[in-house]
């Protein structure tokens, strides 16, 4: 580098420098004066309140101790009552709890007429069933009269023994 090219580098650090630090002295003098800011910050004193801490209530929970019982004694106390079903069955009116021919006949009826079957029929009437007829006839039960109206009787309930039938 030649000398000139030198001395014209340090001139312009020399003058950045210069500029610096009377822009400092000078804006320095106008930060510490409010007067001459277009919005003055005020700083509000902390209250006392803020300082202090808040208190918190603490929860103890409470624990109910309950005596111990002896197994004689719990034994006496409780008594289960089987629920008795209906002995299943297959006469009308057809209900939740039916079993039988009948019922199997329905199911297939459902399933063929209606759609209203899943899985594997049975011959048991039971809470599935139930809503269905519920849904499909307004009623909760399947009285004689319904069966027959509907030809729900005509459906024999298929033997399985395992031969194909010949065509």
């Amino acid at each position: 580098m030649s000398e000139q090219t030198m001395q014209k580098g340090l001139l312009i650090a020399g003058g950045l420098l210069g500029l610096g630090l009377l822009g400092y002295v000078l804006f320095r003098d106008k930060e510490q004066t409010v007067e001459d800011a277009e919005f003055t910050i005020v700083e509000e004193s902390k209250s006392e309140k803020e300082d202090k801490p808040i208190p918190v209530k603490k929860v103890i929970p409470v624990v109910e101790i309950k005596p111990i019982v002896s197994l004689e004694k719990e034994k006496k106390a409780i008594v289960n009552k089987p629920e008795v079903l209906p002995e299943p069955n297959d006469d009308f009116p057809l209900k939740l709890g039916s079993k039988g021919e009948r019922v199997y006949q329905l199911r297939v009826y459902l399933l063929k007429n209606h759609g209203a079957a899943k899985g594997i029929i049975t011959d048991e009437f039971d809470a599935i069933t139930e809503e269905r007829v519920l849904r499909l006839y307004k009623v909760k039960e399947v009285s004689e009269q319904l069966f027959n109206e509907r030809k729900m009787g005509k459906i024999k309930k298929q033997q399985k023994d395992g031969r194909k039938e010949k065509h």
